[in-house]
């Protein structure tokens, strides 16, 4: 743990909570779900009441999973609570609080955040941030351990799903010695390492292998000698499958696994813009400063951005130059 610190006081509040409201972002994968369920039930267990709030329908892949949440809290309800927890969320436009209030009715109001993304601007009023993290999910198990207190299987099966998902199962480089003893203390207090199997990674609908395997062999581009492999998610191609976006965590590792390809791209338009994912499998060629060009953030291997742009070709036009530099550049400090 990088910050004991930061760590300290956020548990402070947390333990000296009576009801906690979590929170996570918007379009919520497996780490923002297994954060803010995982905290959910360690909290029950200490005695302080909890709810977690997710606007929205879950990802299929989830739903057995993450049950029994809110969907909506209406400013009235938020005296209710004396606490306000976001997790996994680097800033205010993402956080999922609905349409009924936002992070700015929050702060003033012992509005907390714990978070691995580098560059968080939420400003929530306190706040313990640790990008060397692999995971939220990881900072909530070491929390737990800072506080020498247990966590039942159904909080540690929540916390290793966020581990797995945001480390691709223990294989990308953000997989450290810290990330793994964190993921066999969960394993140690009962995680069902099974279910997360079945339910997470060995679970996908038949329409969901041909939506893909259309976008390989029909929107698949490769630039830049092999290096860049990038598709657009056109409108269509999703009517075509009925495939939901909702459900496209790790869809672009797909094109990341390619052989010879260093980092990948996946588009699709949006009513604010083209949203852009990027992700590269070799630290020597972080796809976060291409993303920050473009008002966007993340991590180094896995970023995003959305463009204003009227047409893909217009995207194309200003990400291939900013993509050729990146593997040129990163080739010549190997």
């Amino acid at each position: 743990m990088s910050n004991t610190h930061a760590c300290s006081a956020i548990a402070a509040r947390l333990m000296m909570a009576g009801k906690v409201l979590l929170l996570t972002h918007q379009r919520p994968d497996g780490d923002a779900l297994g954060s803010t369920f995982g905290m959910r039930e360690f909290l029950r267990g200490n005695g302080i009441a909890a709810d977690v709030l997710i606007p929205g329908a879950l990802p299929r892949r989830y739903e057995e999973l993450c049950k029994d949440h809110l969907n909506r809290v209406f400013p009235a309800e938020l005296a209710s609570y004396d606490l306000f927890c976001a997790l996994d969320c680097a800033n205010a436009a993402r956080l999922g609080s609905g349409e009924e209030f936002s992070a700015d009715d929050l702060r003033g109001k012992n509005f907390i955040c714990i978070d691995h993304h580098g560059g968080n601007t939420l400003a929530a009023d306190e706040s313990w941030i640790d990008a060397g993290c692999g995971s939220t999910c990881q900072m909530v198990m070491e929390l737990i351990s800072f506080l020498n207190q247990p966590i039942n299987p159904a909080g540690a099966t929540y916390l290793l799903t966020g581990m797995m998902t945001d480390t691709g199962c223990f294989c990308f480089s953000n997989t450290s010695g810290s990330v793994l003893r964190a993921a066999a203390l969960a394993a140690d207090y009962g995680a069902d390492i099974e279910k997360i199997a079945n339910q997470v990674f060995f679970n996908k609908p038949l329409k969901q292998l041909r939506f893909e395997a259309d976008l390989v062999e029909n929107a698949l581009k490769i630039e830049c000698s092999g290096q860049f492999a990038y598709a657009c998610i056109t409108d269509e191609l999703l009517a075509k499958y009925d495939f939901d976006l909702r459900e496209d965590e790790g869809l672009i590792d797909i094109l990341r696994s390619i052989e010879g390809v260093t980092v990948a791209m996946l588009a699709h338009r949006r009513p604010d813009g083209w949203r852009i994912s990027l992700r590269s499998k070799d630290s020597g060629f972080p796809v976060r400063p291409v993303a920050m060009k473009f008002g966007g953030g993340g991590h180094d291997l896995a970023a995003g951005c959305t463009i204003d742009l009227p047409d893909f070709a217009d995207v194309e036009a200003a990400i291939l130059p900013e993509i050729q530099k990146l593997l040129t550049i990163g080739a010549l400090e190997k």
